[in-house]
């Protein structure tokens, strides 16, 4: 992306909406052409994604259901498409968040765009962080729930692409989750809410993230739903505290 040269002199450039406009369009090619390529890399190892998006409900199918199957002919391509997406979507985060910075970048004062590198590698770490936490923690407790609600009288069909639909919007809404911290920041630093508001609601949040902990794990013992709500509660407290540490950079550097 080009930069505003106007910054060396001290001085702000101003971008017509046309230049705005085409700024969008170059940080969405690259980001198209970053998920491409890593969607590439994701159909190519796509029987290994395939085994480990099996592992959280290995053994959790009840004696006398079918192995997995597909409900069409042309599910197989699908299913590695979408696992190559999945994958792919992974990979190309980090181009993606960079993209997404450069573009609001020049919205910004100087210094704060020093915070670049920061940014694209903490929202990298947390979709990541989101992800995997899903991946280790939420699925298996959420399909081991969802099992345990058959009656004698049933038998599970597990089609894969739709196991593969519902992994992933719970893998994405994960990863989307965990960058809390990074849009309190932004909502602080712009003033839409202030930290001692949300602070002031802490309660309210820990009882609800145990409430959502005590819906989607199977078992009523403390230490699985304290697994699920615990990290849940740390992310508002971190958000929080990413707040304050925007109010605190939020007046503009001294002319």
């Amino acid at each position: 992306m080009p930069r505003d040269e106007s910054d060396k002199s001290g001085g702000e450039k101003v971008m017509t909406f046309a230049g705005h406009l085409g700024e969008l369009r170059r940080a969405l090619v690259i980001s198209s052409l970053a998920l491409l390529a890593g969607m590439i890399v994701g159909v190519i190892v796509s029987d290994f994604l395939d085994r480990l998006l099996r592992a959280p409900i290995d053994g959790l199918l009840p004696a006398g259901s079918d192995q997995p199957v597909f409900l069409g002919i042309f599910e197989p391509i699908f299913y590695r498409l979408k696992l190559g997406f999945i994958g792919g979507l992974v990979l190309a985060s980090p181009v993606i968040f960079q993209q997404l910075w450069w573009f609001i970048a020049p919205a910004l004062y100087p210094r704060e765009r020093k915070l670049a590198l920061p940014f694209i590698l903490l929202a990298t770490t947390f979709f990541a962080g989101g992800v995997v936490f899903c991946y280790a923690v939420i699925l298996p407790q959420a399909a081991a729930f969802a099992v345990s609600q058959m009656t004698d009288n049933t038998r599970l069909i597990l089609s894969l692409q739709n196991y593969l639909s519902q992994s992933a919007m719970f893998l994405l809404a994960f990863g989307l989750v965990f960058e809390t911290p990074l849009l309190v920041f932004a909502l602080c630093f712009l003033g839409v809410v202030r930290a001692a508001t949300m602070a002031r609601f802490r309660k309210y949040v820990l009882l609800g993230a145990f409430v959502v902990s005590a819906i989607i794990t199977p078992t009523p013992d403390a230490f699985n739903q304290a697994l699920v709500a615990v990290p849940m509660y740390l992310l508002f407290e971190l958000g929080v505290l990413a707040g304050r540490l925007a109010e605190r950079r939020r007046k503009p550097p001294s002319p």
